[in-house]
């Protein structure tokens, strides 16, 4: 009977153990704006090893793995992917903002304006007439990244982002802090890939002023990489301009940066 009874309080002290942990789990959302969801779908593909990082925390909103309702709680991490186009977009974005002690951004979308920024490089008004026949009360606001409208924490970059740099850098968000990511081009995954450099063989490639991190896949496939993770601190614009004269026109750049939101942030590097 003693026996018995010490597995017992055994048995409820686990569960209450239990309890308390789950109860001390971070709460995190991740919320789609305006996007493919590609960047989620990137999660999805690490398998067991993202259900073993979920097990780790209390998943408040994330469309992809349930329906149930957000209730609106506190949250330790909100997570963004997509870009806030619409008003009920940005609506939700400083909602979630508001509730989050650390904001995420997940992907091209949210942190360069990705694909649908191509259309502010073009001319507006002209540029809708070839989709809509009566341009009445379309809403065609400018498109503008996340950090335009709140606080930016930290952001996986890409498009889509590498499912391996999140399980990196996820669990130091878990811990309460800000990871720190260094400053090395996708030239370096590309070395070490044993790739030849794109650039020796007179093709262009972005790779020496764009941000590492992505297992330098576009130039693994023999495909230059057009910087959808945008520019890295130290990454030389104009060097990369001189070192591309010869092979692709001012335009061609042009059109190449505007591809991913990346002209912009040229621009701005360049004016400094």
């Amino acid at each position: 009977m003693k026996m018995e009874n010490k597995k017992l309080k055994k048995k409820k002290t686990e569960e209450k153990n239990n309890s308390v942990m789950a109860g001390t789990k971070p709460k995190v959302a991740i919320v789609s704006l305006t996007s493919c969801e590609g960047c989620q779908f990137a999660l999805l593909d690490l398998g067991e090893k993202f259900l073993e990082l979920v097990e780790k925390i209390e998943m408040v909103d994330f469309r992809l793995m349930e329906d149930e309702e957000d209730p609106g709680e506190e949250l330790d991490i909100g997570i963004v992917e997509g870009t806030p186009i619409t008003e009920e977009n940005v609506k939700t974005l400083k909602e979630l903002r508001k509730r989050s002690k650390f904001l995420i951004v997940l992907g091209n979308c949210a942190a360069m304006g990705g694909i649908p920024e191509i259309k502010n490089y073009q001319e507006g008004t002209n540029t809708i007439k070839h989709v809509y026949k009566n341009i009445q009360g379309i809403y065609n606001p400018e498109i503008k990244e996340v950090d335009n409208f709140v606080k930016v924490d930290f952001t996986f970059p890409g498009c889509p982002i590498t499912g391996e740099e999140f399980l990196k850098y996820f669990p130091i968000l878990l811990e309460g802090e800000i990871p720190e990511r260094p400053d090395q081009p996708v030239c370096v995954e590309c070395k070490a890939r044993g790739n030849r450099c794109l650039l020796l063989d007179k093709k262009p490639c972005f790779g020496p002023m764009i941000q590492g991190g992505c297992d330098a896949v576009c130039p693994t496939a023999g495909m230059m990489c057009q910087g959808c993770r945008g520019l890295r601190p130290g990454g030389n614009v104009k060097a990369m301009r001189a070192t591309l004269k010869n092979m692709i026109s001012d335009e061609e750049f042009e059109n190449i940066a505007e591809i991913y939101g990346l002209r912009d942030d040229i621009e701005e590097r360049e004016n400094n």
